[in-house]
């Protein structure tokens, strides 16, 4: 089978390459970095180089394709002050939808995101929303399985500098914080770090690795599923508090807490790294949808009947590596 696979060679795009790979199929890979060439052929694909925003160069990448895998590639929120991300996620959605039906392939995994069904309410996931919407308007005859993953495992490295207490936390949440009003004020003294987020304690979240969600799209991918529908996928169902205990434990810090802020305290924090104050919003609003169990409602009522192999508790030991070595 012919595939073509976006990502270039990203957390979940390399080890679904490798699966595909060694169940023999002919695979191409699309990357924008030309250095990622050489790394792509060495593991038996061929290397597409090129950006997906170029509606030529794609529909080339596609054409005598059987399957693709489609992704959305992350945005830097951060950096780019004026980033209208739905402005580009449409624009990226719409040319997967001209270069499929150009190329004529029948077969389509999109990854999309728990939230994806909601138009409004997931904060700024909602371009995941947009993106599916958009691939749906494709023919009848097209098979597209929309793959909504749980919250990636990876994203916890975003509280290393805060459990370490140095970085985010003195910089931004310490000005931003009114520790005493919680308590914390004690934890900081014999402690060196917490994590704090407008979610936490006891709300409970799927979680996904990467390696897992490569694993469910090499199964649609050949599946033989007809019309457009939605699987979700998981790793492990945890509280964040049990999260932190986990990693905390990994570390050598088996008191580490995660604790609730305002949403107000979330977004000012946001901004303070960098985000415009209509992303900061929006990634505070995701946030609050998690605490307020509206994200995972969906999520939790069409929940996988089986959950990934990688477990957070795997995942804590690669958290720990990176802990120690910094």
């Amino acid at each position: 089978m012919k595939i073509v696979v976006t990502g270039s060679l990203g957390n979940i795009s390399k080890p679904l390459v490798m699966q595909l790979i060694a169940q023999g199929h002919d695979v191409t890979v699309i990357s924008s970095s030309e250095s990622r060439k050489v790394e792509i052929e060495s593991l038996g694909a061929k290397a597409a180089i090129g950006k997906i925003k170029d509606i030529a160069f794609l529909s080339d990448a596609f054409a005598g394709q059987d399957a693709a895998y489609c992704m959305i590639p992350p945005f830097n929120f951060f950096a780019e002050k004026n980033l209208d991300y739905r402005k580009e996620t449409s624009g990226i959605a719409d040319n997967y939808f001209q270069a499929i039906q150009k190329a004529g392939i029948k077969k389509v995994v999109h990854l999309s995101s728990v939230g994806a069904e909601k138009a409004a309410g997931a904060g700024v996931l909602d371009f995941h929303y947009l993106a599916e919407s958009i691939l749906k308007k494709l023919p009848s005859d097209v098979d597209v399985i929309y793959l909504r993953p749980a919250s990636f495992d990876y994203n916890l490295y975003a509280f290393m500098d805060m459990i370490k207490g140095n970085g985010f936390l003195k910089g931004i949440i310490g000005k931003l914080l009114y520790l005493r009003h919680y308590g914390f004020e004690g934890l900081f003294k014999g402690y060196s770090g917490i994590i704090l987020s407008n979610y936490g304690g006891d709300d409970k979240i799927a979680w996904v690795s990467p390696i897992d969600i490569a694993a469910a799209i090499a199964e649609e991918i050949t599946a033989d599923r007809k019309g457009k529908s939605v699987r979700y996928v998981a790793s492990d169902e945890l509280t964040c508090q049990e999260i932190a205990t986990i990693l905390g434990n990994a570390i050598g810090k088996p008191y580490l807490k995660w604790a609730l802020i305002s949403d107000k305290q979330m977004n000012d924090a946001f901004i303070k790294i960098g985000a415009s104050e209509t992303n900061a919003k929006a990634f505070t609003e995701m946030n609050a949808a998690i605490h307020n169990g509206s994200l995972f409602e969906e999520y939790f009522n069409n929940r996988p009947a089986k959950l990934g192999n990688v477990k957070i508790k795997d995942f804590a030991n690669d958290f720990a590596l990176k802990y120690n070595a910094q």
